[in-house]
């Protein structure tokens, strides 16, 4: 993505793209935002609003999905240079599977006795999900700020990198308490779906790196 796409990105052509990428990270926001509300909820037992929110994090991650096919189809028929067109379509795939794995693990976690797990585990999960709300808020003004400020991009695309790594090692706490805990009203197939689940957790702020991966390397082609 050269200097030439930000000049594509000029009130008269470039203002709906520019509307719909933005668009777009705030419902993958309020997508992981709702996760999170989620996780706490079912830790409490809170049946019919961790229900509720999960229902709102399905819609989110639709409406997101739905966006993206019609910024792709925007993008296909745009004036704008190949090299350009695929970074900015590589570039909100990338953000579109943050929405997806935060939808997965919010369609796992529907279906466990989370109520029933340690305190142990139920805080690791809600450290994850915490964590990983932030991560996307950074990855989102990392985004927001490419095209005027390229440096700052780099130095929250580095701060979305340190929050990944922080949720490695609130996976590896995580995962040792899954092996070491009593998980009284656990059946067999509901530990294996609690382990997929905090998959599906760490695979969120994957994805918010791989992003920001995207993002460093645009940015350091502009600035």
């Amino acid at each position: 993505m050269a200097k030439r796409l930000f000049g594509w990105f000029a009130p008269k052509r470039g203002e709906k793209i520019l509307e719909m990428v933005e668009n777009h990270l705030e419902l993958t926001k309020k997508a992981v935002g709702d996760l999170y509300r989620m996780v706490e909820a079912a830790a409490k037992g809170e049946t019919a609003d961790s229900k509720s929110l999960f229902e709102s994090l399905s819609q989110m991650e639709m409406k997101a999905d739905a966006l993206r096919r019609e910024m792709v189809d925007e993008l296909t028929k745009s004036e704008m240079f190949p090299e350009e067109r695929d970074d900015l379509m590589e570039l909100v795939r990338a953000v579109d599977w943050v929405a997806d794995w935060a939808r997965e693990a919010g369609r796992i976690l529907a279906i466990i006795p989370f109520e029933k797990a340690p305190e142990e585990m139920k805080t690791a999960a809600q450290n994850m999900c915490r964590a990983n709300n932030d991560c996307v808020t950074i990855l989102a003004k990392c985004i927001k700020v490419l095209p005027s400020d390229p440096r700052e991009a780099i130095n929250l695309a580095n701060e979305v990198e340190m929050l990944e790594e922080e949720i490695d090692e609130l996976y590896s706490i995580a995962r040792k308490h899954l092996a070491t805990l009593e998980f009284e009203g656990f059946t067999t197939g509901a530990l294996i779906l609690l382990n997929m689940f905090l998959d599906a957790l760490e695979t969120v702020a994957d994805w918010c790196e791989n992003t920001a991966d995207i993002v460093r390397a645009v940015a350091v082609r502009i600035r």
